[in-house]
């Protein structure tokens, strides 16, 4: 895909922020309340589901009228969607398919664990699930390219949800060990996968191709590549129809004691086998990791997982509420370069009387942060010039070190901060917006020109001691000037990818750091004389 982002109706590239409905909220009323909640986080996206059940409730009968809706829905509200193809598998199982693939399991298979018994999953080595599948995803995309072709509200569809066998690392059917005795296919000859073990198998020990080269990986990795070549069968399909972005999302194998089939759905495009995958499903634009885990350690994991040169990082699903997802998305936005960030559970976030929920505020602060840096996240993406702080337990501030520059970030809930008078720190509202925990992001457009955007944190920039200065200590010293250090800081916003001031700071509202409050994006243009010699 062009650039890595998805696109608009001009072509132009689009970073989606928002929310996803729940399982079952297309086609009712709910929808409504899901598009309140991603207009309050400051969203410009919504992920809702479509349902193969509905869309094809008997045999070769279509029904788009709920695509349709939604469709309408969105356009009224002024989002884009990204809808989500729930057909053979949702998490592993098929609850989502239609009622005459359930009524005929000697026809459209479930795959079988090492018992022999049925699990809760179909089984990918069954061509007429995958026929059925195929046929009637083909006929939703015609549908799209003839409803939307032009208005391109939709951006991308998901390809099924979490795909993966439920209780088992692969299906121990005999039409699947037929495939298993097979010669590893030649697209992954070369992929190893970590931690393997194959050099333990001894020599002239009788095991399958798979397990000579994939070692106690080989069932993971077989029920991988033949997920991934189902389910790029049924993306060649749609795209046969209508060129639109399609992706997978992905049920994490980064949790618990990662074994297939126990802690994830096997098969499933897990970091462990995301080469495998990305061999065997050419037609998938990228894959998404469903990223639940709040642990930073964890989280930094899975996104540098799948933050790849082939593959970049889009988030389906992340938490909809606390402040651990608030912190950890502007780093999958800065240091990973995310492409979009959405957040399961959109009408979840919302009271009976269709307010924010408390515990949501956070996150939906920094859904607003985001959106507001969009346009420069989208254009310096992986360039080394956008910066993320997130205040961590126990942290007062942040040093970041740029080529020109020292840059201090104080968060101001442990900070004396004096804002000036655009907002007022004696009353409840003003000394709320000081004591959230701090974020922003941070992005350098020119030599000395700078974008700030966040919640709780003041910045000083400290310029800093030339090479060949021999009296670098007493010019740092001056620069030290809050007053002479820059040239204009504005407050504003980007409207049709231009910078609109709203607010030129001066005087007492930069006596201090170069503050920004409850989500505001300012503008720093620094003085890069401050402090030169007079010679």
């Amino acid at each position: 895909m062009e650039n890595t982002f998805l696109r608009d109706a001009q072509g132009k590239p689009f970073m989606p922020i928002g929310l996803q409905a729940h399982n079952s909220s297309t086609g009712t009323a709910l929808i409504k309340k899901a598009v309140r909640a991603v207009k309050l986080y400051g969203g410009n996206c919504l992920e809702t589901p479509v349902y193969w059940y509905r869309i094809e409730p008997e045999m070769d009968c279509y029904d788009f009228s709920m695509v349709k809706d939604v469709i309408e829905e969105a356009r009224e509200a002024g989002l884009h969607l990204i809808l989500l193809w729930f057909g053979t598998s949702k998490n592993g199982h098929p609850n989502y398919v239609p009622e005459y693939i359930k009524l005929q399991p000697d026809i459209y298979r479930l795959a079988q664990g090492p018992d022999g018994a049925p699990v809760p999953s179909l089984s990918v080595h069954c061509r007429e699930t995958l026929e059925r599948d195929k046929k009637a995803f083909g006929r939703f995309m015609e549908f799209l390219k003839e409803a939307d072709g032009e208005s391109r509200t939709v951006l991308a569809v998901q390809i099924e949800n979490e795909m993966g066998y439920a209780n088992t690392d692969m299906d121990y059917s005999a039409e699947a060990r037929r495939d298993y005795e097979k010669p590893v296919p030649g697209a992954l000859a070369g992929v190893e996968l970590p931690d393997s073990g194959r050099e333990l198998i001894g020599e002239g020990k009788e095991t399958s191709a798979w397990k000579r080269q994939f070692g106690r990986h080989a069932h993971e990795a077989f029920s991988a590549w033949y997920h991934a070549r189902y389910i790029d069968e049924v993306a060649s399909a749609g795209k046969a129809a209508y060129t639109l972005p399609c992706f997978t999302n992905v049920m994490v194998g980064e949790q618990g004691y990662e074994e297939p089939g126990l802690c994830y759905n096997a098969g499933a495009a897990v970091g462990r086998v995301l080469d495998i995958w990305k061999a065997g499903a050419p037609h998938l634009d990228f894959i998404g990791p469903d990223i639940y885990n709040q642990n930073r350690r964890e989280y930094t994991r899975i996104c540098r997982a799948y933050a790849r040169e082939d593959n970049p990082l889009f988030i389906p699903e992340s938490p909809i509420r606390g402040a651990a997802n608030a912190m950890n998305a502007l780093l999958a936005a800065a240091d990973y370069g995310a492409t979009g960030i959405c957040c399961f559970g959109a009408e979840s976030a919302l009271d009976e009387e269709g307010n924010l929920l408390e515990e949501c505020r956070d996150m939906a602060l920094t859904m607003r942060i985001l959106s507001a840096m969009s346009p420069l996240l989208i254009r310096y993406r992986n360039t080394g010039c956008v910066h993320a702080f997130a205040e961590d337990e126990f942290e007062t501030s942040h040093y970041l070190k740029l080529p020109e520059y020292h840059v201090t970030a104080k968060y101001l809930r442990n900070a004396a901060m004096y804002t000036g008078y655009t907002t007022d720190t004696h009353s409840e509202a003003g000394k709320k917006k000081l004591q959230v925990r701090g974020r922003a992001l941070l992005v350098q457009t020119g030599p000395n020109e700078f974008y700030l955007c966040g919640a709780g944190v003041g910045l000083d920039f400290y310029r800093r001691p030339d090479p060949a200065d021999e009296s670098c200590y007493s010019h740092l010293h001056s620069r030290q000037s809050g007053q002479l250090n820059f040239l204009s800081v504005e407050e504003g916003h980007f409207e049709n990818g231009e910078w609109v001031t709203e607010l030129v700071r001066n005087g007492d509202e930069t006596n201090f750091s170069h503050y920004v409050l409850d989500g505001q994006l300012i503008r720093i243009r620094l003085n890069p004389n401050t402090g030169m010699s007079a010679e």
